[in-house]
């Protein structure tokens, strides 16, 4: 079931990309062959798709500053009908998140500016049908998840990565096979606390885990070009569409996500179902 209004909760900021042909060594001094700068942040990033695919969102997540920055995020933000109402607005300097990109789409991250910020609350969340948050944003305001679910059971709750202990319920975690490992995510099934475990790869097939078992979820053979986003983008799919057609909703997550890593389209839903139709299911 299609969800008609999502919140997407986590980090808010400008990402500095640049393009270069390999991470430095440390006292190293390169050049970067080109670089750009945009709106980013997790909850930017699928805030963006999901209002392009016919949904309201909001965003909300960590205070931004009365910076030309601040500024900066928060007309893009308003010129893409993105809702902006409770993000908090603070002097200080806004957050800003530094990327590098190698010659393999493979991306370096320092996010800078995080320490002392402050953080928006859950109020209102009867209004939403689906709750998508970050793995940044966890540490910070991981004490108000523990009883969402319980206050919100119609609410469909998704996390995009993984970083800190999960001890609250979630309908659907999307993780880089990087941040977690196997073991703890059979840990995060067979507690309960999670439904539902997308393993994401750039360069091998995901992986979707359940109670039910696992299953192999095969992307088509784009070669990666700029893997930022990517995981966002298939974050906010499901978070979007939900979880009633699984397997379909999966496909089609992949497949906006390596439409993100390996092209410079946007996934409009179009491309997205052809792209689908590439993506195979094997049962592991």
């Amino acid at each position: 079931m299609k969800k008609n209004k999502i919140l997407c909760f986590g980090t808010i900021n400008p990402d500095l990309i640049y393009f270069i042909d390999s991470i430095p060594k440390s006292g190293g001094d390169i050049r970067s062959k080109d670089y750009q700068v945009r709106v980013g942040g997790t909850a930017i990033n699928c805030a963006e798709k999901i209002v392009e695919w016919g949904f309201d969102a909001e965003i909300r997540g960590n205070s931004i500053g009365e910076d030309s920055l601040g500024s900066y995020v928060l007309e893009y933000a308003d010129s893409s009908n993105i809702l902006t109402g409770n993000v908090l607005i603070r002097k200080i300097n806004t957050p800003t998140c530094s990327i590098l990109v190698d010659e393999t789409g493979e991306r370096t991250i320092i996010s800078s500016g995080y320490s002392n910020l402050e953080w928006s609350n859950f109020q209102n969340l009867e209004s939403f049908d689906s709750l998508i948050i970050d793995r940044y944003s966890i540490k910070f305001i991981g004490d108000q998840l523990k009883n969402i679910k319980s206050e919100n059971p119609n609410l469909f709750i998704l996390q995009a990565g993984f970083e800190t202990e999960i001890n609250y319920v979630i309908d659907f975690l999307v993780v880089s096979k990087d941040e977690i490992t196997v073991q703890k995510t059979e840990e995060l099934i067979d507690s309960g606390l999670v439904k539902n475990i997308l393993l994401t790869s750039s360069n091998l097939p995901a992986r979707l885990i359940s109670q039910e078992g696992a299953i192999e979820i095969v992307p088509p053979d784009f070669k990666t070009i700029n893997a930022n986003g990517a995981g966002d983008t298939t974050a906010a799919y499901i978070g979007a569409f939900g979880t009633e057609d699984l397997l379909n909703t999966i496909k089609e997550a992949c497949a906006a996500g390596a439409i993100v890593a390996g092209t410079t389209d946007f996934p409009d839903l179009e491309k997205i179902k052809d792209i689908a139709k590439l993506v195979e299911v094997k049962p592991r």
